[in-house]
């Protein structure tokens, strides 16, 4: 897919310009220890008890909101990703493709599940190690402000009266294929899929659409 074709491009965030293996290591190992410490439960009961309250939200605005589980779980989540931050990157190609899409003045925004306070701590991490990292995008958007998911109708039609883009004329890259599919039924024309959103596990093919394991490759030309 040639993205220079569109009008504007819309960007997912955890997974997508920044590596998911941060996300991944905080919920499955860092939260797991946490609460296994504090509930004096074995490692593999809490991973399971963490795992099993997440997905009991999964699609939903609950399952991305901070301060829900750091209550839900009476843990210092904040402390706890601090501690971690030095794990927070972009996926390879990320910045090769922004630079790319700058080049072409194409207007790029970045639309993100990731609760306000996450969205906030992740930009501070990679702007200390790219300074430049938030001018790519016109816009920065997390679906809280919204009150509704990426995966919601209702995300797509705020978004789209907020930032006046044309659904026609964008495309969107998102690791996600339920957030794609609700892309896709309200009408965003381009829909990438990026298969490998974890740097540290296997590719995981998105049925359904053209998938990309690093943003570089869409790179034309």
């Amino acid at each position: 897919m040639n993205l220079l074709n569109f009008e504007s491009v819309l960007l997912d965030m955890d997974g997508t310009l920044l590596d998911g293996h941060f996300d991944d290591l905080f919920w499955n190992d860092w939260v797991a220890k946490a609460y296994a410490v504090k509930n004096r439960l074995t490692l593999d009961r809490a991973r399971q008890q963490v795992q099993n309250d997440l997905q009991a939200v999964a699609g939903q605005l609950a399952w991305y909101d901070f301060d829900h589980w750091a209550d839900h779980f009476s843990l210092d989540l904040e402390s706890l990703q601090e501690s971690g931050q030095g794990l927070i990157q972009c996926r390879p190609g990320t910045l090769a493709l922004l630079d790319y899409l700058t080049e072409h003045s194409m207007p790029m925004i970045l639309a993100t599940n990731a609760h306000p306070k996450i969205l906030a701590f992740k930009l501070k991490a990679i702007q200390a190690k790219h300074p430049k990292f938030t001018d790519y995008f016109s816009d920065i958007i997390t679906s809280h402000s919204f009150g509704s998911p990426k995966e919601a109708h209702g995300f797509w039609q705020q978004f789209t009266e907020q930032t006046g883009i044309n659904p026609a004329r964008s495309a969107l890259i998102d690791d996600n294929a339920k957030v794609l599919d609700a892309a896709k039924a309200y009408g965003i024309a381009g829909l990438i899929a990026v298969s490998q959103p974890n740097s540290n596990q296997p590719p995981q093919p998105r049925l359904g659409y053209e998938n990309v394991c690093y943003l570089n490759e869409l790179i034309t030309g």
